[in-house]
């Protein structure tokens, strides 16, 4: 596992000092301290809404399961995935 590899059962959250505004449909963010925008629509757009308190990976599969069409298990892995590029991109803390 690489040091930025989401651990599993830790619950993360969103970093601070980061703002996101809606607009056409996209969640668009700034990064202060990465110094890029990001811009996120659908279940990424859900996902980064729900991490506004901190949640783990079991958390988010089961709020996604309920808001779309799928299972947590069949969203794990994206889940998993766009967490590490969170966590990659200085996005996301974990807590605790």
């Amino acid at each position: 596992m690489n040091s930025s590899d989401v651990d599993q059962a830790t619950a993360y959250v969103r970093k601070p000092d980061l703002n996101a505004v809606r607009m056409d449909g996209e969640l668009v963010m700034m990064g202060h301290e990465q110094g890029e925008y990001y811009g996120l629509r659908d279940v990424a757009a859900s996902l980064w809404e729900h991490l506004a308190e901190p949640r783990t990976l079991d958390d988010l599969c089961g709020l996604v399961a309920e808001e779309y069409d799928v299972t947590p298990a069949e969203c794990r892995a994206d889940n998993l995935a766009f967490l590490n590029q969170l966590l990659d991109r200085g996005l996301i803390q974990p807590v605790g």
